[in-house]
């Protein structure tokens, strides 16, 4: 497939955003983060584990939590923080997740929450703390690229203006599914095309769905199918470069943000792209990055850890 993209390789970094020395470091009790999510009123959502950890022993060779009779996560594991003080203003999701991976929000303040211990997806209703929409089957990794029914461990979900959702499964599929609001199919493409396609970017004003396409570092996006359903998942374009690694997590708002991960000699670091022009222009570093969000007015970003678990917030230097 990589034969039918247009490829990136520039090598010019230029801007820069610099750690907010004022955020709360010790603020937060958390777990591994899994997410972070911006909401419409400017409060960061934080998806971390709280005391679950997410190790080589976790899963069986059958892909299955080895130890489905333990119960869900007792803690609250969404912690929502205001951005100006650092001051904790909720926290919700005890009882739900077994191993809580992926977050995003909607416009209209919808939450998704991918958890690759249950192999689901679910939905949650602005202000709601029950699923509107569980998919998936708890428990059941899918067998392959094709069951309709289940994912296996998926890692992220990205949201369009109209309702319409994606959900990049995962770490043992290599898949896109796309589905409308209330949670049918629309299409599934991508199949294969990722080694571990771990997190997901919407760029609608160009009708792009963009993956990390982490083992394989770099950045593949494809025709989103919002303005032509018959150009869902054609390919379009992958951003590679020679100095980023294994790209664990993006989003976007007018660039696409992303953060990458350990990587033989390669430094774990943020970069952003131009999509729009294919130039990557900025890079910073961090010890384990697992996901970003960026705020509404791009200014600043927000990058979650594993190992420290930990939130940074980092304000972008003209």
């Amino acid at each position: 497939m990589a034969d039918e993209l247009g490829t990136d390789s520039r090598e010019i970094f230029n801007g820069h955003f610099e750690v907010d020395e004022n955020w709360p470091y010790d603020k937060f009790p958390i777990g591994q983060v899994g997410g972070v999510a911006m909401d419409s009123k400017g409060l960061l959502h934080i998806l971390h584990r709280a005391d679950r950890v997410w190790d080589g022993s976790s899963f069986n060779e059958s892909i299955v939590y080895v130890d489905h009779g333990q119960q869900k996560i007792k803690k609250p594991t969404i912690l929502v923080v205001n951005t100006t003080d650092g001051t904790t203003v909720k926290h919700w999701g005890s009882d739900l997740f077994v191993m809580p991976h992926g977050l995003e929000i909607d416009s209209k303040d919808n939450i998704y929450v991918t958890d690759v211990g249950l192999h689901q997806v679910f939905k949650f209703e602005s202000g709601k703390t029950s699923p509107y929409l569980s998919l998936g089957i708890a428990f059941e990794p899918a067998g392959s690229n094709d069951d309709m029914e289940r994912f296996c461990q998926p890692s992220d979900v990205a949201v369009a203006a109209n309702g319409d959702f994606f959900v990049s499964d995962g770490y043992c599929n290599s898949r896109i599914v796309k589905y409308n609001k209330d949670g049918m199919i629309i299409s599934i493409f991508g199949a294969d095309d990722s080694n571990i396609p771990h997190s997901l970017a919407l760029v609608e004003d160009m009708d792009y769905l963009c993956v990390a396409d982490r083992e394989n570092m770099r950045v593949l996006c494809y025709r989103a199918g919002l303005t032509d359903a018959n150009n869902t998942g054609a390919p379009v374009v992958q951003f590679i470069n020679k100095e980023i690694g294994r790209v664990f997590g993006i989003t976007y708002n007018g660039l696409l943000y992303g953060v990458t991960g350990p990587t033989g000699i390669l430094k774990n670091q943020g970069f952003s792209l131009d999509v729009k022009n294919s130039e990557a222009y900025d890079t910073n570093g961090f010890a384990n990055p697992h996901c970003i969000t960026v705020s509404k007015d791009g200014g600043t970003v927000y990058v979650g850890e594993i190992d420290p678990n930990f939130v940074w917030k980092m304000e972008k230097d003209e």
